[in-house]
């Protein structure tokens, strides 16, 4: 169940990863031509800051995160981990796993409610382009609590492994510069 639960979840993942990838090439792409619009024709796009900073650069970010964790590709201080025993590590683990799951469903609880207030206030960004805010607001609930559900699957998953003894949920390499610190 844990692992039909961890193929079901990064297919998910990885379908956002695209999304913010697709959000970082539009990101490239707007900035090159706005360059060229504005220092070879005198004629800059007016709504490239707006867009990129209300929308793209919230995209590329929130929509990674629960991704990156997947992989264990966040930054991370294993030296005191890497001279754990398997059950150390995969108690520090859980605990790794219960802090940011307080804290990221705080997160995802708040941006929610951001998200949901300007979606019925139809709040917008005042400029040339009435920009809505809520899709943008609504990137940090949606990057956030995939998040919390990566987190709740590896505290479940550390928690079972630990109880029963077998690795049936598996611990993050110990990179090869932790070992150098031993």
């Amino acid at each position: 169940m844990i692992r039909r639960a961890t193929d079901l979840l990064g297919v998910l993942e990885r379908a956002l990863t695209v999304i913010a990838a697709i959000c970082l090439f539009a990101i490239m792409t707007l900035v090159v031509v706005d360059v060229f619009m504005r220092y070879v024709l005198n004629s800059p796009l007016s709504f490239t800051y707006d867009l990129i900073g209300l929308y793209l650069l919230a995209g590329a970010f929130f929509l990674t995160l629960s991704d990156t964790l997947r992989v264990h590709a966040h930054v991370g201080v294993d030296v005191l981990a890497s001279r754990f025993p398997p059950a150390g590590r995969r108690l520090s683990e859980i605990v790794t796993a219960l802090t940011g799951l307080f804290v990221f469903v705080l997160i995802s609880k708040v941006g929610f409610d951001r998200a949901l207030e300007n979606y019925e206030q139809h709040d917008v960004l005042s400029g040339a382009i009435p920009w809505p805010t809520w899709i943008s607001a609504v990137l940090v609930p949606l990057g956030c609590g995939v998040l919390v559900l990566r987190l709740a699957l590896q505290l479940v998953g550390h928690a079972v492994s630990l109880v029963s003894g077998r690795d049936i949920f598996p611990l993050p390499s110990v990179t090869d510069e932790a070992r150098s610190f031993e």
